[in-house]
């Protein structure tokens, strides 16, 4: 199992570096805009207001009042006044700088995203807890019954699932920071599949006398 999770670490480093180097500062903003008409139109506009509300909640607690994007936009970005006194320098490296402001949008962009799913992830976890408590229940009962009789607890069954629900959260992870629009249907199917595996997990425990 450690080998897959260090994976996943090693696919979203490489996704994260990969935004900040190459992909347009805009991209981004298309594509937070493209999924928010996905959500008004699977959802309504009031799960995309709350959505977007909750998102600039945690944008600004993180990265404004926090002042991250301030202390790294003035570490990493000359002033006025400090190109100014650098006489005969003044307009050195203006390009690299340029680049250096879009990356750091592009990182802005990625986190306001990222807090966008996350939305909208807590928008459907109630929900999900309606089909997770009957899928441990069914499942717990499932593995009660299995002791009193000759049924097969598959320890195949319960590995895979345990695996397959894994996977799938630490994909959900990934995609969480992809800067593509997303189906705000996926988040749902994801969770349900998730409860179904969960409920195969518990009914599949090894028994015990």
């Amino acid at each position: 199992m450690k080998k897959p999770l260090w994976l996943v670490v090693w696919l979203l480093v490489i996704e994260l570096v990969v935004i900040l180097l190459l992909v347009p500062g805009d991209w981004t903003d298309k594509a937070i805009e493209k999924e928010s008409r996905f959500v008004e139109s699977n959802l309504g506009s009031g799960a995309r207001y709350w959505i977007r509300r909750k998102a600039d909640d945690w944008y600004h607690l993180t990265m404004i009042d926090s002042g991250f994007y301030e202390g790294m936009y003035f570490t990493l970005i000359p002033t006025e006044h400090e190109r100014a006194r650098s006489r005969g320098m003044q307009n050195m490296g203006s390009w690299w700088f340029q680049w250096v402001e879009g990356r750091m949008e592009a990182l802005a962009n990625v986190v306001y995203q990222f807090f966008t799913r996350s939305a909208l992830f807590l928008l459907w976890a109630p929900y999900m807890l309606i089909l997770l408590a009957p899928a441990l229940y069914d499942g717990a009962m499932t593995w009660k019954i299995k002791r009193t009789n000759f049924d097969y607890a598959s320890p195949v069954i319960h590995r895979y699932s345990i695996r397959l629900t894994t996977y799938l959260i630490l994909g959900l992870g990934i995609a969480f920071f992809a800067p593509i629009a997303l189906n705000p249907v996926i988040i749902p199917v994801v969770m349900m599949v998730c409860c179904v595996l969960i409920g195969l997990t518990m009914g599949n425990l090894q028994k015990r006398v």
